[in-house]
């Protein structure tokens, strides 16, 4: 389970040490370093699962605030990152969120302007951070919490940053629903109920969604013609399951309204972009393609140059891939024409080579417009040279000038893991 020390976590901790040896039960305790008393903290935890015979493990965690995150979300995404890491096999995190925390997610949602998926606030199981995750306390009023940690005499830690009203949580917290509870003392109950109905919504959407994208998703990759065949909203939810598939971010509500006006209404022969934190949706032709923020190729490549040798690994990056070349009797090209180190470089226009035996010298842009490449990773295309010749195009061509005969020594170029052409 995750064990914070505070109240809630040692409410669940003295629950779980109750169930004795029925179950294999064991701690996590996430020091941030970002109060000077963490460290006692830590210590006092330790304790406790000494005196519970439980087992605790102590996991630093370095808040990274970088690329405009506030702390409060830092410090959760670098907490779930260090818990994913320290887990066994067959393992499920506990955690003691409970009905007034369900409350508080579902109004902070509702204050963001979020939508069903949003107002469900917090499952009480699934896998949101990548790991299996119960919060069997979920339905469990803080009254009750707090009597059971009273009746039992517990200790924990009062972390001092729950008082600063500068974060949203805590403000709510300690600003709004005291005086909510005065006027609606069944809040907790009455909000927990419009998640879960929220979640149902959410979980309909979904199906809908899989119905809808049958036979339209491929990969990451929307067909057009299907999607202009559904209403606005079908179309933004379709667009959503295709984002949460790829486990890519959600745009806004508004980046989504504008953006796919924009891609659905632009010309066929352009190619417009919804650009957003963390993602790119291009269209090209009848297609929607769906990239995350760092394997979104460029449209050009640049005058980049690596050296290649055969049984060596060259890695190009999320977008390029990675090349290896492999000795192959009668494949490939003829070893022959082979001087190592090979050069590994990109598009500057003008290349040329024959790709079919017999067949003609063709320009290797009127190739890869032939053979619907999108225009995006034209430039990123590994052109593999020995001297001055052009040997393969990636692993769609090789110049058959140069192919190996029937039972010649050859060589073949592997290129794996880059970013789809088509």
């Amino acid at each position: 389970m995750a064990y914070s020390g505070g109240r809630d976590s040692t409410v669940l901790l003295h629950a779980l040490a109750g169930l004795g040896s029925r179950y294999r039960v064991r701690a996590l305790h996430v020091n941030h370093g970002l109060q000077p008393e963490a460290d006692g903290w830590a210590q006092l935890c330790q304790q406790t699962c000494e005196e519970y015979g439980i087992q605790l493990t102590v996991l630093k965690a370095t808040v990274d605030t970088a690329g405009g995150k506030g702390l409060e979300a830092a410090a959760r995404e670098a907490r779930y990152s260090v818990i994913r890491s320290a887990l066994e096999a067959g393992e499920v995190v506990l955690t003691a969120h409970h009905q007034r925390d369900q409350l508080e997610t579902f109004l902070l949602q509702a204050l963001r302007g979020g939508g069903v998926r949003g107002l469900a606030a917090m499952p009480a199981s699934g896998s949101p951070h990548d790991f299996p995750q119960l919060r069997p306390m979920l339905t469990l009023g803080a009254d009750l919490i707090a009597g059971y940690a009273a009746a039992h005499g517990l200790r924990w830690v009062e972390d001092p940053s729950n008082a600063d009203i500068s974060i949203d949580r805590n403000y709510l917290r300690h600003k709004v629903l005291p005086n909510l509870y005065d006027k609606w003392p069944e809040a907790d109950q009455a909000l927990s109920r419009s998640a879960r109905l929220c979640a149902e919504a959410a979980g309909l959407l979904d199906e809908l969604a899989q119905q809808d994208c049958a036979g339209m998703l491929t990969g990451h990759k929307v067909s057009l013609p299907a999607l202009n065949q559904l209403t606005p909203p079908r179309q933004r939810n379709a667009l959503r399951f295709a984002l949460r598939q790829a486990g890519l971010p959600m745009p806004s509500e508004q980046q989504l309204r504008t953006g796919l006006a924009g891609l659905l209404g632009e010309r066929g022969d352009s190619q417009p972009e919804l650009a957003y934190p963390g993602a790119r949706i291009r269209r090209y032709r009848e297609h929607l393609w769906i990239y995350s923020e760092q394997d979104a190729p460029a449209p050009e490549a640049g005058n980049d140059c690596y050296r290649l040798r055969s049984g060596e690994t060259l890695e190009l990056g999320t977008v390029r891939g990675r090349l290896r070349l492999v000795e192959e009797e009668g494949a490939g090209v003829a070893f022959r024409h082979v001087q190592e180190p090979l050069e590994v470089r990109f598009r500057a226009g003008g290349e040329r080579l024959r790709p079919a035996p017999g067949g003609r010298t063709r320009d290797l842009k009127k190739l890869l417009q032939e053979s619907d490449i999108v225009p995006w990773m034209r430039g990123n295309i590994p052109l593999v040279y020995s001297g001055s010749q052009l040997l393969f195009v990636g692993d769609r061509w090789l110049n058959s000038d140069l192919g190996a005969a029937p039972g010649e020594a050859g060589v073949r170029l592997e290129w794996q893991d880059y970013s789809p052409l088509s």
